[in-house]
């Protein structure tokens, strides 16, 4: 009866354990978000290019760590704009760290991909590749 009342504390104390890990890595990782003005800046950067970003897109680019500043967002702007020219509808945009899938007839980033899930991915349904 000691016995299972010791192993019952001993796992409540391991999960409250593992809990405090996961809440202190959410932390770290919380700690890293860009400032304010970088925010901004690239919220009016996405306003000047018009385009947007899908659900899909935005929970990749969280979960993947990709933060886009003002300038990236300038020549992603620049990039759908020759795609648009040449005729293209989905393009795969790749950048120094990361690489986007935009559909261009709809100014939408449909998806992203860090350097890492570029080594491992075949794309589809694309027409055209951009370095941005």
């Amino acid at each position: 009866m000691l016995d299972s009342v010791n192993n019952s504390q001993i796992q409540k104390l391991s999960n409250l354990q593992e809990a405090q890990k996961r809440q202190q890595n959410v932390t770290v990782s919380q700690g890293i978000s860009p400032s304010f003005k970088e925010l901004l800046e690239t919220r009016a950067a996405q306003n000047q290019t018009g385009i947007k970003f899908s659900s899909h897109a935005e929970k990749r680019m969280q979960s993947r760590d990709i933060q886009m500043t003002a300038a990236q967002m300038q020549r992603l702007g620049a990039a759908v704009d020759k795609a648009r020219a040449k005729g293209a509808q989905e393009t795969l945009m790749i950048f120094e760290n990361f690489s986007l899938i935009v559909s261009v007839k709809n100014n939408t980033v449909i998806t992203a991909v860090d350097n890492t899930g570029m080594k491992e991915n075949v794309f589809t349904n694309i027409d055209s590749a951009v370095f941005a």
